[in-house]
């Protein structure tokens, strides 16, 4: 008699998955590794982040790269944005225009600014950093 099988989480039935397509055409490895690794970031931090805002920003991200592509290059990126889309339920309207845009990111980047910097600048030397901050990471 054998042991009944433990039930895998999500992630290893994707493992699982995605491990036999890799067997059966093993020149899909990279691209299928390269998605798995993706949507492994995105699952650990939507545990934490019951917003999707580091989802978000993927997408948003992935929409506007900041390097120059071809269109297939492109097409891939945009393809990828839309599966993530569809997997976290976020709407369109959900997804930010820029990385960085969503409502809250200025006010998450000055509390981990004031929490890194605390005795060190006051308040006004704070939000001044911030605003510097969100504006290079605007670009």
């Amino acid at each position: 008699m054998t042991a009944p099988r433990r039930q895998m989480s999500p992630t290893q039935e994707l493992i699982s998955r995605v491990m036999r397509i890799v067997r059966i055409c093993p020149e899909a490895a990279a691209e299928v590794l390269e998605l798995m690794f993706l949507v492994s970031q995105i699952e650990a931090l939507t545990t934490v982040d019951r917003e999707y805002r580091d989802a978000k920003r993927v997408i948003s991200r992935l929409r506007n790269p900041l390097w120059d592509l071809n269109p297939a290059e492109r097409e891939t990126l945009l393809r990828a944005a839309e599966t993530i889309r569809k997997a976290c339920r976020l709407k369109e309207n959900e997804i930010p225009a820029t990385p960085i845009a969503d409502i809250g990111e200025r006010e998450r980047i000055e509390r981990g600014l004031a929490l890194a910097l605390a005795g060190e600048f006051n308040a006004a030397q704070i939000a001044r950093v911030t605003g510097a901050v969100a504006a290079v990471l605007q670009e």
